[in-house]
């Protein structure tokens, strides 16, 4: 190799020291984006959670990205082991030590004891965005699962141990806590929970014992299981479905009564061990009363773990970009940085408008139910409004943070499908599997055509909207184009009552689409409005950005003002 050429080669590796230097940075600190959320919505109430939350931003990339990275290398995996040394059935997952490790940073955020006070749930969700900066990383999941367990305990009084097990599924310590699961699916149905075939019943001492399988089980070693069966089984679909509790280990000590079959091959979330299992009456306890099972998952679950869900996956997208925008600041092509290129720089302002319009959504429905939790808000029908939130900010989040991911890698070129180049690889088979979490993108379109046509909940929701709208916002916000689309929006739904079943079922793609990019967009107006009082213009050109591809009739101009607006975007924090 002549000088030259090993000064070229030289040259181009002390361009991405530069940018692995710079991608370990504070992502709280280098985000002002994401700290001007957290002072609009806590830091009146905990004026240290600024501070709390740089403290963990700065674990996370310097402690737990490394744990998560050697945690996730094929060797490092979880087995399960059927047998111990001697030949006794132990049945137990066994996980690399980067798997404890990595736990307890994220435990350690107090964020599971930050969500079970009530109103709590957004500040909780602040550290959930943080620590899915390094994907699901084994433990994002169960996290999600835990909280919608402290959240059905929280609403019953019929299990005397419930005190116990919120205290244990709340302490800071993946080392001494309980993580929890919830065990829906099986093998005939996921989506369609009604199918559950996994049967409960009471046995002579009036003990409540499972039997049956469980499909997908996320998070298989878990201390504590929700899980659905039927308890009654001349009653058919969800009706016939209580909701139990299945501790891992009896008062005995002696295991409980299941045992795991394999584990999933899983495209993504491979450091989190799921597995298919098989109760062999199980010993459990009822939560709530048996006939009320179904509507206790529906309104605390799974409602809460699509929140948790959306959260992670806008926390995955947001790491993506800053990775690709501070690589494309640091790669030479062609003699100058490719962030210099408009096709880069639009690529890039697509993703962080969209990212920032899915956090303003997201953010404002988690505070609404914070409101709603301590029991502040009087809007009628505010129940209603959140379930429709959850699931349109589920599935804009899931739908568009994997694109974002995608196209974030593509920054990156060859180098973005190297696994030990950067973390989006990982990144982006996380957001795949959490992608088809807690709802399909048609099992959420479908529900939301159920709630429309059964409960109004169209109405409900254009209420909401015109409501905020009602604020005096300055026109260069794009009052009248959203006035606009929400009168198309209407038409759009008037459409689709008067269609008949299976055309609706097309038909409300399109308007799920609407009414979520609707809310991102209103809720991006109100926190540039915000940030514009403080002299700051990030979230106004993403605003702008945002409008003109989501909303305009017509194709983008390209002209000097474009390509003013997508330099401006990139150049902000």
């Amino acid at each position: 190799m002549n000088q030259r050429e090993q000064n070229g080669h030289e040259v181009g590796r002390e361009h991405l020291r530069a940018w692995q230097r710079e991608i370990q940075k504070n992502i709280f600190q280098e985000d002002q984006d994401f700290k001007d959320l957290i002072h609009k919505y806590l830091s009146k109430n905990n004026p240290a959670i600024e501070d709390e939350l740089s403290d963990f931003a700065e674990k996370v990339i310097l402690e737990l990205d490394p744990l998560v990275t050697e945690n996730n290398l094929p060797l490092n995996l979880p087995r399960m082991e059927t047998y111990d040394g001697i030949g006794q059935k132990i049945n137990a997952i066994i996980h690399h030590p980067t798997y404890v490790g990595a736990g307890n940073i994220i435990y350690s955020s107090h964020l599971l004891e930050r969500m079970a006070k009530p109103g709590g749930l957004l500040e909780a969700l602040a550290f959930m965005f943080l620590s899915s900066q390094t994907g699901e990383a084994g433990h994002n999941c169960p996290l999600a699962c835990s909280a919608g367990i402290i959240r059905v305990l929280q609403k019953i009084d019929n299990l005397p141990e419930k005190d116990f097990y919120i205290q244990k599924l709340i302490d800071p310590s993946y080392t001494n806590n309980y993580t929890g699961a919830q065990f829906l699916t099986e093998i005939q149905g996921g989506s369609d929970v009604g199918l559950n075939a996994t049967e409960a019943y009471q046995d002579e001492k009036g003990r409540w014992r499972i039997k049956g399988e469980k499909w997908f089980c996320s998070n298989a070693d878990a201390e504590l299981i929700l899980i659905t069966a039927r308890y009654n089984p001349s009653i058919s679909g969800t009706k016939g479905l209580g909701l139990f509790l299945i501790p891992a280990q009896l008062t005995s000590g002696e295991k409980n009564h299941y045992t795991l079959r394999r584990l999933k091959d899983k495209i993504g979330t491979r450091s989190m061990a799921s597995s298919e299992i098989d109760f062999h009456d199980a010993y459990a306890f009822v939560v709530g009363h048996p006939e009320e099972g179904f509507k206790l998952v529906m309104e605390n679950v799974l409602h809460i773990s699509r929140l948790f869900n959306s959260f992670c996956v806008i926390g995955m997208a947001r790491r993506a970009y800053h990775i690709a925008r501070s690589y494309a600041m640091h790669r030479i092509a062609f003699g100058k940085a490719i962030i210099q290129y408009p096709l880069v720089q639009e690529n890039l302002a697509q993703i962080k408008s969209e990212n920032e319009a899915l956090l303003s959504s997201i953010f404002a429905t988690t505070h609404l139910q914070d409101q709603f939790d301590r029991s502040e808000v009087k809007i009628e029908k505010t129940k209603l409004l959140l379930r429709l939130l959850a699931n349109l900010n589920k599935y804009l989040s899931a739908l568009w943070s994997v694109e974002h991911i995608h196209h974030s890698l593509d920054v990156l070129a060859g180098n973005g499908a190297i696994e030990s180049f950067s973390i989006i690889p990982r990144l982006l088979r996380d957001s795949v599997v959490c992608e088809n979490w807690e709802g399909t993108h048609n099992t959420l379109r479908m529900q939301i055509l159920k709630d429309i046509l059964k409960y109004h909940l169209d109405e409900i929701f254009i209420l909401h909207i015109e409501t905020l709208l009602s604020k005096k916002i300055p026109l260069d916000l794009h009052q009248d184009i959203i006035l606009k689309t929400i009168h198309q929006l209407k038409e759009k739904i008037k459409f689709l009552k008067s269609s008949q079943e299976e055309l609706q079922s097309l038909l409300i793609k399109d308007i799920v689409d609407l009414m979520a990019k609707l809310y991102g967009a209103l809720h991006l107006m109100n926190d540039a409005l915000d940030q514009m009082e403080k002299g700051v213009q990030s979230k106004k050109l993403c605003l702008d950005f945002f409008i003109s591809k989501h909303f305009n009739d017509h194709a983008p101009v390209y002209d000097d003002e474009y390509l003013n607006l997508i330099k401006k975007i990139v150049q902000s924090r």
